[in-house]
């Protein structure tokens, strides 16, 4: 097999340096085709997420490490020493490889889902931009099964595990659905923007949007088609509310005890109402109780979290052995496909060499004896050829072994008789072991 990688992640350099290393989608044309520009490459596919930058070769040939190393550095814009901090991989590992990204193992967070889109979107960007070649294509299209039954046959993917994500499970809990529901942002760092994108992808529509700083809540606004309220919201915009997410930093209560219950006995509302606050110190006032709202905070979500990440580290043992199966499965199959083209070659030859002798020897058979010479000779060619298929077959997947195809395949190119009697001897070696 001639399948090599090289690549960075999160371990193995920080977020500047994959920064600058990332592969943007402009790029991706001009990249893949200087790539396939050097001598012996026959394929490429270019793997650029936020958190890895990969490159995956088929070549004729293996490159030394200097020589991926200067591949890499050109292609990411990286300085020499930066590129020699990057993991290569080769044949079955890097096919390993390959399968642990696609199936979650290899992410920041195990068993993310993201990547394994990302992974088909690479795949489908070599092949519209024809960079991939046979064995890039069965190698990713099957990094991509593998993908999918990792995450089918295990429960790696499962369980919330960020807060944001956490709350909003929450949410979808007390409410069934999100559609329709009302949703008051308080804040507009970076915990509101994941908690705003898991509440959109759970369908929620309708937003106001509260944040110190005016101009930012209005930058939020703009993705979402939300109003901006003011800062700290009135009793009017909580009273809104069915859903209210916080997370201002603020040192001080923005939603004091008093102000929650007006609000919450002037809403016209029906169901309860839910308060998700994941500020660090709070900025719902701990002392607001009441049987009409259900009000969390980072805490209550962080025992979940930790729980469901360490199931997920439970389930990431499981995932690997039968990441490791599957990558077995591969290599069985690829050391018997790569003796396809000579069985094929032999197929040929054998059929010309019986259709040959049959016609130069066809006045010697009566009509009906022509039928049956044709019958047995079919019937003999296949034994003969099943016989070397076989042979070939079992010594190139047990024991990596091509002499007996290419002996088989020199014979037969020139139908030399010394090389066949090579063959012949060949076999018999195979068949008395």
């Amino acid at each position: 097999m001639k399948f090599e990688m090289i690549g960075l992640n999160h371990t193995t350099s920080t977020l500047e340096v994959r920064d600058r290393a990332a592969i943007s989608s402009g790029r991706l044309e001009e990249v893949a085709t200087r790539l396939l520009q050097e001598p012996y490459m026959e394929g490429v596919v270019i793997l650029s997420t936020c958190n890895r930058v990969e490159l995956y070769f088929s070549p004729s040939y293996h490159s030394t490490d200097q020589a991926l190393y200067s591949r890499f550095a050109e292609s990411c814009n990286l300085s020499p020493a930066e590129a020699r901090a990057a993991y290569i991989h080769r044949d079955g590992d890097a096919v390993h490889h390959i399968f642990r990204v696609a199936s979650g193992l290899d992410s920041q967070l195990i068993g993310e889902t993201q990547i394994l889109t990302q992974v088909k979107q690479a795949y489908h960007s070599a092949l519209d931009l024809a960079c991939s070649n046979a064995l890039l294509n069965r190698v990713f299209l099957r990094a991509i099964e593998c993908g999918k039954m990792i995450r089918s046959r295990t429960a790696i993917s499962r369980g919330a595990v960020s807060v944001s994500f956490a709350a909003v499970n929450m949410a979808e809990r007390v409410f069934g659905h999100l559609k329709g529901r009302r949703i008051l942002l308080i804040g507009a760092g970076e915990t509101i923007r994941l908690a705003m994108k898991h509440l959109m992808n759970a369908g929620a529509e309708s937003w106001r949007i509260s944040n110190r700083t005016r101009a930012h809540a209005e930058r939020l606004a703009e993705t979402l088609n939300a109003a901006v309220v003011s800062f700290p919201p009135h009793d009017e915009d909580l009273a809104w509310a069915d859903i209210i997410v916080s997370a201002t930093g603020s040192p001080q209560v923005v939603v004091s005890a008093d102000q929650a219950a007006r609000a919450l006995s002037s809403r016209n509302r029906s169901g309860p109402l839910l308060i998700l606050d994941l500020a660090v110190p709070r900025d719902v006032d701990p002392a607001f109780r009441s049987d009409n709202a259900y009000v969390y905070s980072v805490d209550d979500f962080r025992q979940l979290v930790e729980a469901n990440l360490k199931a997920r580290q439970r389930e990431a043992v499981r995932a690997e052995k039968l990441v490791r199966q599957s990558v077995e499965d591969f290599v069985v199959w690829y050391k018997a496909h790569r003796v396809l083209p000579t069985i094929q070659q032999l197929q040929e030859v054998l059929e010309e060499i019986r259709t040959e002798e049959i016609e130069r020897n066809a006045r010697r058979f009566s009509a009906a004896d022509r039928e049956q010479v044709e019958l047995f000779s079919k019937i003999l060619i296949k034994k003969v050829a099943t016989l070397i298929i076989v042979n070939m077959k079992q010594a190139s997947v047990e024991r990596n072994d091509l002499s007996l195809a290419s002996a088989v395949s020199l014979a037969f190119a020139g139908e030399d008789k010394e090389a066949v009697e090579n063959v012949l001897e060949q076999l018999k070696h195979e068949l008395s072991h």
